[in-house]
């Protein structure tokens, strides 16, 4: 039987200090709880440690996004009410569904990738998610995250979960989303029903998002550390935005597969 470590709050502080996560950083955290092991108070004790490291002055993000069973292509065809911020939960693991019901936290008004904020740029961060056509593109919380300095967690997980790409891909010259704009709703804070137009991503497009792990490391882009079973992965936004647009410049298709890509065409 294998023995699984029992990590606390001190331990996921510890892992976080190491990676020079400090007081006043912008973090947009992708996660799973389970990677460590046993957490004492579980998805609870991880959020805490991360606002006790980075304090009141610092800004957390993680995805909240809803089910993407049927693909979000698929979602957002009947241009129907398809995210509710106040009640639809998070998909994106335990932590980002504990998360986004805290007191002080925000989610933004988007049917595919809401993302949900606490701390001190939250509103800044967070408005005008919905005017934005392109999900993870121009003016999103993520395309922000760079330009305030901020900084992509992965806990327990890698690359293929960053949807930061997405940003890289959606204000770059990979061909990542479909020219027709649909109009989903979502349902704001005071209940009322708002449409966010939006180009989905490609269905179907195979990606190769793993890549990123060995392309952050061959650029120094990326710090590592271990808390229980799970590899903590630090990666600066804008300096990994930077080295790959230059990357995408020469090769559009560099995330994603090219064989598929093309066979599709």
């Amino acid at each position: 039987m294998s023995h699984r470590p029992v990590v606390t709050r001190r331990d996921i502080v510890r892992g976080l200090r190491e990676l020079g996560i400090g007081r006043g950083e912008v973090l947009m955290v992708h996660s799973s709880l389970s990677s460590f092991g046993y957490v004492e108070g579980g998805a609870e004790t991880v959020i805490a440690a991360l606002q006790e490291v980075i304090g009141a002055e610092g800004t957390l993000l993680m995805p909240s996004y809803g089910d993407f069973r049927g693909g979000e292509y698929g979602k957002v065809q009947g241009n129907e009410v398809i995210f509710d911020v106040r009640t639809s939960p998070s998909q994106m693991g335990k932590i980002t569904d504990v998360f986004w019901r805290l007191p002080e936290v925000r989610r933004s008004l988007h049917p595919t990738h809401c993302t949900a904020a606490w701390g001190q740029l939250r509103d800044e961060l967070l408005a005008g998610h919905e005017h934005c056509r392109w999900s993870c593109g121009y003016g999103t919380p993520l395309y922000k995250l760079k330009e305030v300095g901020g900084k992509i967690l992965l806990i327990g997980v890698d690359h293929r979960v960053n949807t930061f790409i997405h940003t890289i891909e959606d204000t770059g010259p990979t061909p990542s989303t479909t020219s027709v704009l649909f109009e989903p709703k979502v349902v704001d804070y005071a209940g009322k029903i708002v449409t966010v137009p939006t180009h989905p991503h490609l269905p179907g497009l195979a990606r190769r998002y793993h890549i990123a792990d060995a392309f952050c490391r061959e650029r120094s882009l990326q710090r590592e550390a271990q808390v229980g079973l799970a590899t903590l992965r630090l990666v600066d936004a804008a300096g990994f935005y930077a080295a790959a647009q230059e990357q995408l410049a020469r090769d559009p298709l560099y995330f994603v597969d090219r064989d598929y890509y093309l066979a599709r065409r």
